[in-house]
C-alpha cells in the first residue's frame, strides 16, 4: 500500500477522534451543572443555566461533525480493504449519520433548553414552557432516531470486521468502541455519584463514537508496520 495514502488515513482517524472529543466537550456543557438532572429531558434547571452553554455546545457539535467526517473516511477506506461490496454499500449509510450528528446534537442538547428559556423570557409560564418542549420533542424525535441509527451503522460494520477476524486486529478491539465507552460511563457514574461531575457520564456516548476511529487508526498503523 502507498505509504502516503496510509498516513493520510491515520490522520483522518485522528481527526475523527478529535471530532468526538469536541462532541464530548459540548455534552459536558449541557450535563455538568449544579442541580442538573440527567434523567429529565425537560429540566427546570434550564431556567438558571446560561444561554452560552447551549449555544457553545451547538458550536462544538458543528465542529465535531466536520472532524468526524474525516474519521468516517478512514473507517470507510478500511471497509473497502476488508469487506465485500455489500458491506461497503451498507457502510455508506454511516456517512448520512455522521453528517447529521450536528443536527441531532443540537436537537437533543440545545434546542429544548433554549426553547424553555425563550418561553419564560417571553413571560410564559413554566407549564407553557414544558408543554412547548414536549411538543417539539414529538416532532424531532423520529428524525433524531434515524440519524442515530445511520450513525451506528459504522459500529455494526466495524464490529463485523473485528469479530470476524477480517481486520487482522484482536477481537478485544470490539471494546475500543461504544461498548467500552458505555462501560467507562457506568464506572464514572458510580465514582462521582451525587456530585456535579456525575453528569459527565452522559458524554461517554460521544467518546464511543471517537473510539471507533481509534480502532481504524490502529488498523492503518498495523499495515504500516507490516509493510515496513
Amino acid at each position: 500500500m502507498d505509504k502516503h495514502v496510509n498516513e493520510k488515513q491515520q490522520r483522518n482517524a485522528i481527526l475523527g477522534f478529535i471530532g468526538a472529543v469536541l462532541f464530548m466537550l459540548g455534552d459536558c456543557l449541557l450535563y455538568i451543572y449544579p442541580g442538573r438532572n440527567m434523567q429529565l429531558d425537560i429540566d427546570p434547571v434550564f431556567e438558571t443555566m446560561p444561554v452560552w452553554r447551549f449555544t457553545t455546545s451547538a458550536f462544538f457539535g458543528f465542529l465535531g461533525m466536520a472532524f468526524m467526517l474525516f474519521g468516517y473516511k478512514s473507517l470507510y477506506e478500511m471497509t473497502k480493504l476488508v469487506c465485500g461490496k455489500k458491506m461497503q454499500r451498507f457502510m455508506l449509510l454511516g456517512a448520512a449519520g455522521v453528517g447529521g450528528t450536528a443536527f441531532a446534537h443540537f436537537n437533543l442538547g440545545s434546542l429544548l433548553p433554549l426553547t424553555y428559556k425563550a418561553v419564560l423570557s417571553a413571560k410564559g409560564t413554566v407549564e407553557l414552557a414544558h408543554k412547548t418542549c414536549e411538543a417539539i420533542m414529538t416532532w424531532i424525535t423520529p428524525i433524531d432516531i434515524v440519524i442515530i441509527i445511520a450513525l451506528y451503522v459504522q459500529f455494526i460494520v466495524l464490529g463485523y470486521m473485528v469479530l470476524s477476524g477480517k481486520s487482522g486486529l484482536s477481537r478485544w478491539f470490539i471494546l475500543v468502541s461504544p461498548i467500552g465507552a458505555i462501560a467507562l460511563g457506568m464506572i464514572w457514574q458510580m465514582i462521582f455519584k451525587g456530585t456535579v461531575l456525575e453528569g459527565a457520564w452522559g458524554a461517554c456516548e460521544s467518546l464511543g463514537e471517537g473510539l471507533m476511529y481509534v480502532t481504524a487508526f490502529v488498523y492503518w498503523k498495523k499495515i504500516v508496520l507490516k509493510d515496513g
